[in-house]
């Protein structure tokens, strides 16, 4: 019996091969998840795991053979979150690697986006999707590497979309990027392809390009949905409406999260096409037609924003992605960080330390602000773990945490505070403490810089 890992198994894809899987009685699931759940069949084992903390994933991973990695990460993953959702998404998959590293994992297989051919001009969605593959093919395992453009199927989030846009409006004005042609798929084709990895050898090392066997604007799909529903809508160009008001204007009538509405409306100007180069070996797997694909998906789309998963704990997370000094380490970022944070605060601010231990402290001050302790264990050249132990800003227990890291191949530094808990009032935190963080960070970002 095979054991196979699901992350990301609660979303959209998750979610549909998981019920795909449980038709094979060989296959046992490891399922990931961000909350508790049942388990309401034996084959099914529900982990929970955050994918920002490596101890997880490692402990997650134990006893699986194959992983899928299905995740993204642009709906917010804490009650305040700083930073870039593509810089979340680098870590996540970097936290993946790390974990293979100490598993019995023979193959990833990883469902992304596809790439236009003139990948300078790629949005940061588009970009994120290739920094996942790039971080994932690091695995000491073999890696397939799966890009799709928009999938049609239960409650994905483009389709979502969509479907809000053709049932609210009856006439449409359509900026240029509408024009951009794509291959939407069905999400059984999909499927099938992600169970035909499972079961049957694949050139290893691969990328494979996934679309479905029709070429379509934005505007053709537009009207195609409508023509399924019944409905009839009017519709005409207009090029002088920017990608960032139609990016507004799509949240605002589809009701869906801007999180998720502005980083896809971004990657559409772009043809959205499979490379003949990179065409998936296997054409008899995508055999849904476009008309049948869009009346399931209709049939049994939710369209409510409030599918999405909205966080309830008042804690934060903040990553920034760091200029790399060169021929340094993570260590050694870590080391400068706290040099150099007395000498910025001057002469209000100090560090003391004494062997792992690091306190901070406003002079005058007989309290600590923040506590911090080095994890001998789990800290390495290339990454650097600190746990936050104390301080007066900061709630005592839980698992909060600060990190340095180096991700694809030293290209970039990942400074990350993860589930940190303050004490001051939440809607003061917001204001005050969680803004001079992110000012000191991009104080230290123009540091490193001038040490290159």
């Amino acid at each position: 019996m095979k054991t196979i890992l699901i992350s990301g198994a609660s979303g959209f894809i998750g979610n549909a091969f998981i019920t795909h899987l449980l038709s094979d009685p060989e296959a046992r699931i490891v399922a990931l998840s961000r909350k508790e759940r049942p388990s309401e069949n034996p084959r099914i084992e529900w982990r929970k795991c955050d994918l920002y903390s490596l101890k997880d994933i490692r402990e997650s991973m134990i006893g699986c053979e194959i992983a899928y990695y299905l995740v993204h990460s642009m709906a917010p993953s804490a009650g305040l979150t700083q930073g870039e959702f593509y810089d979340f998404d680098l870590l996540m998959a970097d936290n993946f690697v790390r974990a293979a590293h100490h598993s019995k994992l023979k193959r990833i297989i990883y469902l992304g986006g596809l790439i236009p051919h003139d990948q300078e001009e790629l949005s940061w969605h588009l970009k994120s999707r290739l920094e996942v593959e790039q971080t994932l093919r690091m695995a000491p395992c073999e890696v397939i590497a799966l890009r799709a453009g928009l999938i049609l199927g239960k409650n994905g989030s483009s389709f979502i979309i969509l479907q809000n846009l053709v049932d609210r409006l009856h006439f449409m004005v359509l900026p240029s990027w509408t024009k951009s042609k794509s291959e939407p798929i069905a999400v059984d084709d999909v499927i099938r392809i992600l169970s035909r990895c499972l079961n049957q050898s694949i050139s290893e090392g691969h990328s494979f390009d996934i679309g479905g066997k029709e070429k379509l604007t934005y505007r053709d799909l537009i009207l195609r949905t409508a023509k399924v529903v019944h409905k009839k809508i009017t519709v005409f160009y207009w090029d002088l409406i920017s990608v960032k008001l139609s990016r507004f204007w799509v949240a605002l009538v589809s009701g869906v999260p801007k999180n998720l509405v502005y980083p896809l409306v971004l990657s559409l100007k772009h043809d959205m096409l499979v490379n003949p180069h990179y065409a998936w070996p296997h054409p008899e797997d995508i055999q849904v037609p476009m008309d049948q694909a869009l009346r399931e998906a209709i049939t049994s789309s939710s369209v409510a924003p409030s599918t999405y998963f909205v966080p309830t704990e008042k804690d934060v997370r903040s990553v920034q992605r760091l200029t790399f000094p060169l021929k340094k380490s993570a260590e050694w970022v870590t080391e400068e960080y706290f040099r150099w944070l007395p000498r910025f605060g001057r002469p209000f601010f100090r560090v003391i330390r004494k062997d792992n231990w690091l306190s901070m402290r406003f002079l005058g001050l007989p309290k600590d602000l923040l506590v911090l302790e080095r994890s001998e264990e789990r800290s390495s050249p290339d990454r650097q773990l600190l746990y936050i132990r104390g301080g007066i800003l900061s709630k005592k227990g839980g698992r909060g945490r600060l990190e340095f890291r180096e991700v694809l191949e030293k290209q970039y530094i990942m400074a990350a505070i993860h589930e940190f808990r303050p004490t001051i009032p939440w809607f003061l935190y917001r204001y005050t403490q969680a803004i001079v963080h992110l000012w000191v960070m991009k104080a230290f970002e123009r540091h490193l810089a001038s040490l290159r």
